[in-house]
Parts: C-alpha cells; sequence; structure tokens
C-alpha cells in the first residue's frame, strides 16, 4: 500500500503500513508487546494490514485490517467474505480531526484491494458512543445483537482491580 498523506489545517498525516521499527511508538498508545508482534506478523504473513497514522515520524493511531473471514457477520452478507476491523484507535489530542475517517477508509481501500466487499467491526455502543456515532457516518449499519465481546483486567473509580465487560454490537458495511 503507498502511503496516503493528509492535511489536517496546519498538520499533515501520514497513513501507512506500520513495521517493527514503530514499535516503540506503539508501545506509548497501548503497552502490549505481545499484541503489536502478534499483529505485524499476521501482517508478515499476509493475513492481516496494521495501519498507523503518523506525525512528524510518530505514530498517533492504528488499526489492524484481519483479512480473514468473520464469520459472525456471514448471515448478513449472503456469505460473501467480510473482513474485520480491530482496535481501532487515535490518541486523545488528535481525535476530532477526522484520524480514524482516514484510517477507515485506507482500511475500506485494502479491502477493495484484497477483492473483499464487506468490512465488519465490534463496538460498545454504550461505552464508546462516538466512535459508534463514527461508524454510523461512514454508512455501517448494526447487524445482529448484543454480545458478550470480551473480560478484560480494569480498575474501578477507586483504583481497586476488577473486570470489565466488553458488550459490542457487529456492524458492517458493503464495499462499492
Amino acid at each position: 500500500m503507498d502511503d496516503v498523506v493528509v492535511r489536517l489545517k496546519d498538520i499533515f498525516c501520514t497513513i501507512r503500513v506500520l513495521k517493527e521499527t514503530d514499535i516503540e511508538d506503539l508501545l506509548k498508545i497501548k503497552n502490549e508487546i505481545e499484541i503489536h508482534r502478534e499483529r505485524l506478523e499476521l501482517q508478515k504473513n499476509g493475513k492481516a494490514c496494521y495501519l498507523g497514522a503518523v506525525i512528524n515520524h510518530c505514530v498517533i493511531g492504528f488499526v489492524l485490517i484481519s483479512l480473514d473471514n468473520k464469520k459472525d457477520v456471514m448471515p448478513y452478507t449472503n456469505n460473501e467474505k467480510c473482513a474485520d476491523m480491530i482496535d481501532l484507535f487515535v490518541m486523545k489530542p488528535f481525535r476530532g480531526k477526522s484520524i480514524g475517517t482516514y484510517l477507515i477508509a485506507q482500511s475500506e481501500r485494502i479491502c477493495k484491494e484484497n477483492k473483499i466487499f464487506f468490512l465488519g467491526l465490534d463496538v460498545n455502543p454504550k461505552d464508546n458512543l462516538s466512535a459508534m456515532e463514527l461508524y454510523k457516518r461512514l454508512s455501517y449499519k448494526k447487524v445482529g445483537e448484543l454480545h458478550l465481546d470480551g473480560i478484560y483486567p480494569s480498575k474501578d473509580e477507586n483504583g481497586k482491580d476488577c473486570e470489565y465487560e466488553d458488550w459490542c454490537i457487529d456492524m458492517i458495511k458493503k464495499l462499492n
């Protein structure tokens, strides 16, 4: 994939495929080295594309596009293959500047280049309302039922260890 450079007022942001050399920056965003290494390995094996948003040579956002089939949405795609957009994230100071939209646009382009004409995702409609609104604006449609996507270690409002249940809904978009 060619790098895509977009101008955000007085800032230039490059959307590009992430590399091993980006791990240090990625760890500042999500401090889980094994996740980043696993994603880069999936990319190396042609099973995914790990995209980053880069400003001044620093990664400030990312998304993983799994090119494997998102099987749980097959009833909604007439059994056509559907890629899976995983873990779209933009650092707080850069939110609201269309960076997420550009990451999604490049994700959709990668799917089409790979002859995959559906892109799906999971989103928590309660705890991630701004992301849900973004996906709706970009023509993603809710399908299926609310489901438990995962249980993660967390901290409560008092700093005490607890578990967070991530209840999500699937959304898909047919890519033209």
